[in-house]
């Protein structure tokens, strides 16, 4: 099994931390989960000025914290070359424009040929190696941008970013239908058809909350291609809500019409705008993404029948 490459961290005490304890310094810096704060601890992983010292210890201004976060297995995913768009990369977060079509990560029906195997290869060619653990989901047959952690650390600060709605996310979709209203706010609770397992839909009571916002940002003749924004994540949260107010993604087999295929090979949507707050930076970071040529041809498709 392949050791995951290290990620370490280091920051000098500042004046407002002067004569802190060094575990008061680390939890309010890092935002160290209490388990990970034990796992330094015991395993002597956090230097001050190159020394193991105490965490009940105070530090002074001036002084040099070294951290290098404990090791882990990599995985079981078998490396594959698999095609796909690096956006930005540092040591902490990948960002990735996901083609369409491709699975995230290994499942019973995909186990292998997935972005993970594309990932464990694309590092390795560096000599790299890191554990696969996205922050952000998209579906097989949504495109555009997603994040993944490249360590424990950086997943749970995202992932608590993420709980706190303190990140944006933003995808563009052609809908079938001119869209009435030039914006609103889907508000709908989504729960699961306990009869077709796989198929989730839209509950009066008893599901799980959903907010789906949007804009349109153009109208055609019979489509409407429409800007969405989440205020949370569930499982095809935006497929299901479209489909629910009368206006399915064109391309949804499953919460659309298996009619439109000739139009476009999957559901037209799209990620194409997404913002977080940067653990190690501690600043904004955000990308885009533009539209991937088969939404670009349906588009020109559509405007014909203007």
């Amino acid at each position: 099994m392949i050791k995951q490459t290290a990620a370490t961290f280091s920051h000098e005490v500042t004046a407002e931390e002067e004569g802190k304890m060094l575990h008061q310094v680390l939890k309010n810096r890092f935002r160290f989960s209490r388990r990970m704060m034990s796992r330094l601890r015991r395993s002597g992983l956090v230097t001050v000025n190159g020394e193991i010292i105490y965490f009940t210890a105070r530090v002074s201004r001036g002084d040099q914290i070294f951290i290098r976060l404990p090791s882990e297995e990599s995985g079981h995913i078998p490396p594959q070359e698999i095609p796909f768009a690096v956006v930005y990369e540092d040591e902490d977060i990948i960002v990735i424009d996901k083609p369409p079509g491709l699975v995230v990560h290994p499942t019973r029906g995909y186990p292998d040929g997935t972005l993970a195997n594309g990932l464990m290869h694309y590092w390795a060619q560096r000599g790299e190696s890191y554990k696969v653990r996205p922050v952000t989901r998209l579906d097989k047959d949504t495109s555009g941008l997603m994040a993944v952690a490249k360590h424990a650390y950086t997943h749970a600060y995202l992932a608590a970013q993420m709980a706190e709605k303190r990140y944006r996310r933003a995808y563009l979709a052609v809908v079938h239908g001119r869209m009435a209203e030039d914006q609103g706010i889907i508000d709908k609770e989504i729960g699961i058809n306990r009869e077709q397992q796989i198929r989730w839909v839209i509950e009066g009571d008893g599901g799980a909350p959903a907010v789906t916002r949007f804009e349109v940002v153009e109208r055609y003749s019979r489509a409407t291609r429409v800007r969405l924004e989440l205020e949370t994540g569930r499982t095809h949260q935006i497929r299901i809500h479209l489909s629910s107010i009368g206006h399915p993604i064109i391309g949804d087999e499953m919460y659309g019409t298996k009619a439109d295929q000739h139009l476009i090979s999957r559901q037209a949507l799209h990620a194409t705008y997404l913002r977080l707050f940067h653990p190690r930076l501690r600043e904004w970071k955000e990308w885009e993404s533009s539209l991937p040529q088969d939404m670009e041809r349906l588009i020109a498709q559509l405007k014909k029948f203007q």
